[in-house]
């Protein structure tokens, strides 16, 4: 009697220990979990993206991550590039070489040749014709020409070569979005960045060649400058 005792005793014992172990996912049918899927970050590299199937263009993303770095956080830039017709495109590209102007004067520290790119920019912004525009286009647009003006007719009231060098850099992170909203001189321009720019704080600029001329520092340190991005 007492051998029947023991055995249901050991057999009611072995079942509570299997139903323990089944009920916290123990012994031999334990339950493999499935690892957690990596998803990307908001700024994540394109290979993360890619790999997970988010569809995104090299150009939008490389952009997007540049501008995030700009002193200036409320200027336009477009996900796509906006499609101009010829004559727009002339008349911005203009727009363009009279920043390239402004550009190479500060590197020479003429402040004569400076205020004349100023005025000349300020022409060939009026140039461009708005009606030829619409939609996301029109209002990237007119978003950046209010910024050129305020920021060119401030630059026609400064003196000093300093000062003026402050305001192209708040003009250079306008014209970097110009640039990549309309896609302008595609593969011949460069968004070049001096790290002590402004004590230090940094700055962007434009440059038509990939030679290292900085227009914040001239010939104080020239080459101060790495190219961040081909446009």
């Amino acid at each position: 009697m007492k051998t029947k005792k023991s055995i249901l005793i050991s057999v009611i014992t072995s079942f509570i220990i299997a139903l323990i172990l089944t009920s916290c996912g123990g012994g031999n049918n334990k339950e493999k979990k499935e690892s957690p899927r990596l998803m990307p970050s908001e700024h994540g590299s394109m290979s993360d993206r890619t790999e997970q199937g988010v569809s995104t263009g090299v150009e939008h993303e490389q952009h997007n991550n540049l501008a995030e770095n700009f002193a200036h956080k409320n200027i336009v830039i477009l996900d796509e590039v906006y499609p101009v017709n010829k004559q727009t495109q002339a008349e911005l590209e203009e727009v363009i070489d009279a920043y390239l102007l402004m550009k190479n004067a500060l590197v020479n520290g003429d402040v004569a040749a400076t205020n004349k790119a100023i005025n000349l920019m300020l022409d060939k912004i009026k140039v461009v014709k708005p009606e030829k525009l619409d939609g996301e286009g029109l209002d990237a647009w007119k978003d950046h020409i209010g910024l050129y003006t305020d920021k060119l007719q401030e630059m026609q009231h400064v003196n000093g070569l300093e000062e003026k060098r402050s305001y192209f850099s708040h003009l250079s992170e306008i014209m970097y979005c110009t640039i990549k909203s309309f896609g302008l001189k595609e593969g011949n321009l460069f968004a070049v960045y001096c790290p002590m720019a402004f004590d230090g704080k940094g700055a962007y600029w434009i440059a038509e060649s990939k030679t290292i001329q900085n227009p914040y520092f001239g010939d104080k340190m020239p080459t101060c400058g790495e190219i961040k991005e081909e446009l």
